[in-house]
């Protein structure tokens, strides 16, 4: 994928003597030159990693910003040290998931989902559960919150070669951004004993809708009016 080849720059720590752990993230640079404008105030060149050692790495992308409200640290393969989950979006190619991981001294892009295939089309990230119940957690988004308005799951397998984002569910008529407006609304609700479920509005925003995973399908009810972003806190509470 040309032009999207990433370029690790600002190194700004000593080579480290052990091997080091993802400790938090976040996105940097604020910039213009995607000019996209879907999430207010969040298109940003670099994202950078903080590690337990105190040092810490930006990576940036030749062709492409980081189109998100915030990265999210999640342990996909239960080895006691997180991974970070971000969206990126190339000039040409539009939006993706991205996960990231230490290889060696610095954390580095290990694996994506298929970009959307057309700039200026995005995805909103609602949260990351195991939905199916298979075992492995997967990262539930909405595929073009503004236009297809799909809820998507798909599964993370992580492996010493990189990892594998596999999609296997996906429903319409859903949606967790208006246009222009910083926040994604909604999330995940996992609370124990119960299946996780996936909150967002239907695709006018009249309803807020409950989302799970029921006999092989996904599966969305209508739970409240939706009346503004208050609307989703008593149902991603767990009991």
């Amino acid at each position: 994928m040309r032009g999207l080849a990433a370029v690790l720059l600002a190194l700004t720590a000593p080579v480290a003597v052990e091997a080091k752990e993802i400790a938090a993230a976040s996105y940097v640079e604020p910039t213009d030159a995607y000019g996209h404008g879907a999430l207010e105030d969040g298109e940003y060149a670099g994202l950078r990693i903080d590690y337990d050692d105190g040092s810490h790495n930006v990576i940036r992308f030749d062709g492409a910003v980081f189109e998100d409200t915030a990265p999210r640290l999640h342990d996909f393969d239960d080895d006691g040290t997180p991974e970070v989950v971000a969206v990126l979006s190339g000039f040409r190619v539009g939006a993706m998931v991205q996960l990231f991981d230490v290889d060696g001294e610095w954390a580095r892009p290990v694996g994506q989902t298929r970009p959307i295939g057309q700039r200026h089309r995005w995805l909103a990230i609602a949260g990351i559960a195991d939905f199916d119940g298979d075992g492995r957690d997967d990262v539930a988004y909405v595929d073009r919150p503004h236009l297809a308005r799909t809820l998507r799951l798909v599964t993370v397998e992580l492996s010493a070669d990189g990892a594998r984002l596999t999609p296997y569910a996906a429903l319409g008529g859903l949606s967790n951004h208006q246009l222009g407006t910083p926040d994604i609304e909604g999330g995940v609700r996992d609370c124990a004993g119960r299946p996780p479920a996936v909150l967002t509005a239907n695709a006018d925003w009249t309803q807020v809708m409950e989302t799970v995973w029921r006999d092989g399908a996904l599966v969305a009810t209508p739970v409240a009016p939706f009346r503004g972003p208050q609307s989703f806190a008593p149902h991603l509470a767990c009991d």
